[in-house]
């Protein structure tokens, strides 16, 4: 076997072949060896794969790879097919010598269908000692043939050196369980250390009812980046999961990731919808930079916990939170989390926005609808965070619109409260205690005493 500076790998329990092999890609043209080509294109029918999924289909991505020889350009295309994974696919690289470059196509979403029958996931990427790879997987499903069938998607570079051009693009991809009721990931997507990540037009969902009814959140991340630069996530959508998004910063320095673009993403029916955790100590912030915006939040917990971020847009979003305990506006137990009598509030204050650690942020055009639990509160400055712009927003629930806790001034302007119907009965537009918000909004509408029950 080489060396780690001249091998790419592709792996499996008991199974280790390279993709960049001791041997180069030789072709038998009438007796006469002839050289490898710079890249090779590669149907995965061809090399064993059972379309109809009677048979493990796993080892077929070894074999491609094995062919591959010394090249480091790979494309793989899947037909229409499904096809069973009983072993995880998983390939590393290692070595700085040359570009590496592998992309998995399939031939649509639902069309092409990878089924994961085993505990540790789909398709994975790991890399060692690199600074120049691509790795792109679009046009295909990933499915769950099983409960806890462990990462669906997987990509993991060490964190050391230069990570520019260390990147991963995922497009065009549904990832779910076999059956409404059965079958989940543990996680969708784990990427790390990746610059520029792309997830793109990537759907989402655990098991339906009654996991969901049940508040059962089997899947534990929709979407998890960890050390990631700059990454974009632009018109995904996530159903169910313990969170949507969680983008953190874990072992690299604190300047090190930006905090990225997120837009046209629904993330619904999640205990948080979006983490974004990049303060690691005191005084410490990442590079600005995150962008929100055109999204759509249903949570039951937080919509969007911000920790560690500066110079941020959040603009035209929905917010809206699932935990309605307590309220009078929905049939007690009917609702998936039932509403009711003040008796049935949960002892919890959900939040839309919570700044916990960020500043020089604008949160404007965005929407907070439908009632819920009276504790909630819109937005939420937190003692640490400052410097914040909230406007033109739209306030129509139940709870506290801004709740300000920090000593550093902020401002709203040109917010209204109300709408149409109108959740807003008892809302409290603003909760000031340091008196430091500064505020120039439409007041509440005058209104005729409320009973509760469905507008």
């Amino acid at each position: 076997m080489t060396s780690d500076n001249q091998h790419f790998l592709l792996t499996r329990p008991r199974a280790v072949l390279s993709l960049v092999v001791m041997l180069a890609f030789t072709g038998n043209i009438a007796g006469r060896a002839e050289p490898a080509p710079p890249f090779i294109s590669a149907v995965l029918t061809d090399y064993g794969a059972d379309a109809r999924g009677e048979r493990d289909s796993s080892e077929a991505f070894a074999r491609v790879l094995t062919a591959a020889g010394t090249n480091r350009h790979i494309r793989i295309s899947i037909p229409p097919g499904r096809y069973r994974l009983a072993s995880r696919v998983l390939l590393t690289a290692a070595g700085n010598s040359s570009n590496y470059g592998l992309h998995i196509q399939g031939a649509g979403e639902n069309v092409t269908e990878l089924v994961v029958d085993n505990a540790e996931g789909g398709l994975a990427f790991v890399g060692k000692h690199l600074t120049r790879m691509s790795v792109i997987v679009s046009d295909l499903s990933l499915v769950a043939a099983r409960n806890g069938a462990g990462t669906a998607l997987a990509f993991d570079t060490a964190n050391a050196g230069v990570q520019n051009d260390r990147q991963f693009t995922a497009r065009d991809l549904t990832i779910r369980g076999e059956k409404f009721d059965r079958g989940h990931f543990n996680t969708a997507v784990h990427v790390r250390n990746a610059w520029f990540t792309l997830l793109h037009n990537i759907k989402v969902t655990q098991q339906y009812q009654p996991a969901i009814r049940d508040q059962a959140f089997n899947t534990e991340y929709n979407f998890l980046l960890e050390d990631c630069y700059s990454p974009s996530l632009t018109d995904c959508r996530a159903l169910g999961g313990r969170y949507g998004l969680v983008h953190r910063a874990v072992n690299m320095k604190p300047d090190a990731p930006e905090d990225g673009i997120i837009r046209g993403c629904y993330f619904v029916g999640q205990a948080e919808g979006v983490v974004i955790d990049m303060k690691k100590g005191a005084g410490e912030w990442p590079e600005p930079g995150l962008h929100m915006d055109n999204c759509h939040v249903a949570y039951r917990d937080q919509g969007l916990n911000i920790r560690g971020v500066q110079q941020a847009n959040i603009s035209h979003c929905l917010f809206y939170c699932l935990d309605r305990t307590g309220t009078p506006w929905h049939v007690p137990d009917v609702m998936p989390v039932p509403g009711g009598t003040k008796e049935k509030r949960r002892d919890y204050a959900p939040c839309d926005i919570n700044f916990e650690f960020g500043a020089n942020i604008v949160v404007d055009g965005n929407i907070f609808t439908e009632p819920a639990n009276p504790n909630r509160v819109a937005v939420r400055i937190g003692p640490r965070s400052g410097h914040i712009l909230i406007s033109g927003n739209q306030f129509n629930v139940s709870g506290t619109a801004i709740k300000n806790e920090s000593r550093e001034p902020s401002y709203a302007s040109g917010n209204t409260f109300g709408g149409k119907p109108d959740w807003s009965a008892g809302l409290t537009p603003y909760a000031d205690a340091p008196h430091t918000l500064a505020t120039r909004d439409f007041p509440p509408p005058p209104r005729a005493p409320s009973t509760g029950g469905r507008p």
